[in-house]
């Protein structure tokens, strides 16, 4: 009997290797989202401590112009801030892209290995059924000689 072979194996091995692509665009983008959150977590961190400061700074003796330097640094923050939580949206939205397109790719893929399961199964059927014709007239040969 001869061997399985599945016609489509090279489809087959495009879309494994088109997952695989797929699968590593993905882990890309989840880094730069991890990146990105670490900048804003960084910056909410100084905004954070820059109003700790000014708190502290304000049961001290009353300074105009450090007060208003604080003012305009916190308010740097804020819209630095702003930006990151911006950039980490658009991120998050590229993320899901590449992840959709992972799941994409990965649905097609497993289509394929589905089908190359169902062939597999159905030459296994075969097979079954080849033996046991040949195991059946081995069977009526060896009663024939008896006989």
């Amino acid at each position: 009997m001869k061997r399985f072979s599945f016609r489509l194996q090279r489809i087959l091995d495009l879309r494994a290797a088109s997952e695989k692509a797929r699968l590593a665009d993905f882990g890309r983008e989840q880094q730069r989202l991890f990146a990105e959150q670490q900048k804003l977590d960084l910056f909410v961190g100084e905004q954070i401590t820059q109003i700790a400061e000014m708190r502290v700074g304000r049961s001290q003796p009353f300074a105009v112009w450090w007060q208003t330097m604080e003012s305009r640094y916190l308010g740097r923050i804020g819209r630095v801030i702003e930006f990151q939580q911006q950039r980490v949206h658009t991120q998050t939205e590229r993320t899901e892209g590449a992840r959709g397109r992972y799941l994409d790719a990965r649905r097609d893929t497993h289509v394929m290995e589905n089908l190359r399961d169902k062939k597999r199964e159905e030459w296994n059927q075969d097979v079954l059924r080849e033996e046991g014709k040949v195991l059946d007239e081995v069977g009526s040969r060896k009663r024939g000689e008896g006989s």
